[in-house]
């Protein structure tokens, strides 16, 4: 099950079998239904997770309405940041968007791997760095875009995504209504 994690990690650093062997050992694999919720307002954070298969999406809710903070597909992962690495409960939930298989890993085995491997820091420094990297685009596309900007920027980058999320996750993920996504699409219809 851990086959594309081993493949991504060679693209960032060649991955020892010694390694191989403790993630296949302290990554458990787990399977959830569509709409399970994997994580809730108020939980402490306590495992990475990647998909292995299917969709997950992070929320949190602002003012009584949910607002999408993060997609996730097959071969990316999540957590709640700043739960999983201060200990405390976080605000946001994590729901399965289709059955998905999800590949997790707790904070305690996580951190032996860091102490007992320092071979592994390296990589695990790079897979945090592309996920930040990915947050800090959001944030970029939320301050900086116009409306059609940040609607034509999400569908050339994630077409997978638009195809397999309702319209009104991506609308609170872009920051926008449904009303502007749909005047969007017209307007880039007619040209």
């Amino acid at each position: 099950m851990l086959e594309n994690l081993f493949k991504y990690i060679n693209t960032i650093r060649p991955i020892t079998d010694e390694i191989k062997e403790v993630l296949t050992r302290d990554f458990e694999i787990i399977e959830v239904p569509k709409k399970h919720m994997i994580l809730k307002d108020g939980q402490v954070c306590d495992y990475i997770f990647i998909v292995v298969k299917g969709l997950l999406r992070k929320y949190y809710i602002k003012d009584g309405e949910e607002v999408c903070s993060l997609f996730m597909d097959e071969n990316r992962l999540t957590m709640c940041v700043n739960s999983f690495y201060n200990r405390t409960p976080g605000y946001e939930y994590i729901e399965a968007m289709e059955p998905s298989t999800i590949a997790r890993i707790h904070y305690t085995k996580l951190q032996n791997i860091y102490k007992e491997h320092e071979y592994f820091n390296y990589i695990a420094r790079v897979i945090t760095e592309q996920y930040f990297i990915r947050s800090e685009e959001r944030l970029y596309l939320l301050r900086k875009q116009s409306a059609e900007e940040r609607y034509v920027y999400f569908v050339d980058h994630y077409p997978s995504i638009m195809q397999r999320v309702p319209l009104k996750y991506i609308a609170t993920y872009l920051g926008l209504t449904l009303e502007t996504i749909s005047r969007i699409r017209k307007k880039l219809s007619e040209r």
